[in-house]
């Protein structure tokens, strides 16, 4: 459940083929319809779907379709919360991972149009998930704790997974994580064993948009596979970065998103690798 932005790579039209080249099938349930995204491009167009989310649904359990896995991003107002509740209430069996990203802020902004009333309804919906995968601006509106710009100290990042504790299921993953200067990368928590497993690698300048919409993509379907953390956290992130990456060589405009096409097919191969 994500929104379908029709120019910039990310929401459904990343998570579609990420979550399909790791093996999953992929149905899926809009949240919203937008021209473009709302970073850096002006006078988009946005059409909310709130409508016809529940039918869709409902129109699934008709069929007694079973779902391994559900995954949340982008929705287009706090009241959709609600529905998403309702939805996971009919569509998640007694097995089924619930995951959300909750895709609200970054940079220590909320998204245009959002503000705390979102980070609320997010609250209510991480609460219910088994995994959540925010950024660290998205991890301190959830939990209460002050924003910081980089660089992230082990210490802040601690403060965050314990602000995080009445808002989350047994893992958190705080992306976006800048430990020092000129590296960036994602921190894991098990909440139930007290586990960390982190994955840094150069940072490089500038705003790639996508990329958080990448990770939880690849990390959700890896996980409903049933990938350990370790594994699931190394191959979403060697996706994230190498897709940066083949963005920088090609130049690409920072608002069109990042060449993560080019990176699926090493993707791919660690997929295989891990399941082998």
């Amino acid at each position: 459940m994500h929104d379908i932005s029709g120019f910039g790579k990310c929401s459904l039209t990343v998570a579609l083929p990420v979550v399909s080249a790791t093996g999953v099938e992929c149905a899926c349930i809009p949240t919203a319809l937008l021209s473009t995204h709302t970073g850096e491009f002006t006078g988009w167009t946005r059409c909310d779907l709130s409508g016809q989310m529940l039918p869709i649904a409902r129109h699934w359990a008709g069929y007694g379709i079973e779902f391994d896995g559900i995954y949340s991003g982008y929705l287009a107002s706090p009241e959709q919360e609600l529905l998403l509740e309702e939805i996971i209430g009919l569509l998640a069996g007694p097995d089924t991972l619930v995951i959300c990203d909750p895709a609200m802020a970054d940079n220590g902004e909320f998204y245009a149009g959002f503000d705390e009333s979102m980070a609320a309804a997010f609250r209510r919906l991480c609460a219910r998930a088994d995994v959540i995968t925010p950024n660290v601006t998205e991890a301190a509106l959830l939990s209460g704790v002050e924003y910081r710009p980089a660089p992230h100290s082990k210490e802040y990042i601690g403060r965050l997974f314990a602000g995080l504790e009445a808002h989350a299921g047994r893992y958190v993953a705080i992306t976006g994580v800048h430990p020092a200067e000129g590296v960036i990368g994602t921190v894991v928590r098990d909440r139930l064993t007290g586990e960390e497993r982190s994955s840094m690698s150069r940072a490089l300048p500038g705003m790639f948009y996508g990329t958080g919409d990448i990770f939880a993509s690849a990390f959700a379907a890896l996980l409903v596979r049933g990938a350990d953390i370790g594994d699931a956290l190394g191959a979403a992130a060697a996706l994230v970065r190498e897709s940066i990456e083949r963005s920088c060589l090609r130049d690409t405009p920072r608002p069109y998103g990042v060449d993560f096409e080019g990176a699926l097919p090493e993707y791919v191969k660690r997929v295989e690798k891990i399941f082998s």
